[in-house]
């Protein structure tokens, strides 16, 4: 069964941002992104028209945001509230990457309000807007400069998101079976030994590598009924080959 997270479920909350152009910018990786739930708390207007400038695209996304003036009136209604720091210490721990936060939410995206809460662009988040919070996520970066515009660290978040809630097919996908691949197996080992390529003495030795290749592969029936066609491609060629010499 594949596990995605809903990203309906999601809001992007801005604590107190100084400059519209970066919440233009946010809206902007969110649309990208898939995410369209975004609140402003305490800070610029998401109208302001500097915003609109970057949002390109966004614009949906900053006239259906939200304004408050406190974070806890932000958050009220949610289930699972997640805080972003660059900082360490022991009152924000532990601290998640993207992916792991990712891993966490999903389970529960399913049936619960979540919000991403990001700080100012020079404080971030106090301590007190983080005790608010249920889980902590540090987004990894350079010592020297590990702080993120604030654009790029909601972009970050969001991708993870994103990855997780794409399916690859409309429909679910149908791994071949171990004996369809066993099939496919025993006829590549006949060929590969017919043109030369195996060792007659000893074939299992270079088996066992493609064996493991075509595994992690994670074949489905029409890979492996194309790989079929080629062998018996191959072997039709020889055949004639041997008929006409």
């Amino acid at each position: 069964m594949q596990r995605i997270i809903v990203l309906d479920s999601i809001s992007i909350i801005l604590v107190r941002p100084r400059f519209p152009e970066n919440i233009g910018s946010v809206a902007r990786a969110m649309k990208n992104m898939g995410l369209h739930r975004l609140t402003v708390v305490n800070g610029c207007s998401p109208l302001h028209m500097n915003a609109y400038k970057l949002a390109s695209g966004g614009e949906d996304i900053l006239e259906r945001a939200e304004e408050f003036i406190e974070l806890r009136e932000a958050i009220s209604g949610m289930g699972c509230i997640v805080g972003t720091t660059s900082r360490q210490g022991k009152e924000r721990a532990p601290l998640l990457t993207p992916r792991e936060l990712t891993e966490q939410l999903i389970p529960i995206s399913q049936k619960n309000s979540i919000a991403l809460v990001f700080g100012s662009e020079k404080e971030g988040l106090t301590n007190e807007e983080l005790s608010l919070c249920h889980l902590y996520a540090r987004i990894l970066s350079s010592e020297s400069f590990p702080s993120l515009n604030l654009a790029h660290a909601v972009m970050v978040l969001c991708y993870e998101l994103f990855q997780s809630s794409v399916t690859t097919s409309d429909r679910p996908t149908q791994m071949a079976s171990s004996e369809q691949m066993e099939k496919m197996f025993a006829h590549m080992e006949r060929t590969l030994l017919d043109i030369g390529f195996l060792e007659a003495k000893n074939p299992k030795r270079i088996m066992r590598t493609l064996r493991r290749l075509f595994g992690r592969s994670q074949m489905e029936e029409r890979d492996v009924r194309i790989l079929q066609g080629i062998w018996s491609r191959i072997d039709w060629i020889l055949k004639k080959r041997r008929g006409d010499s």
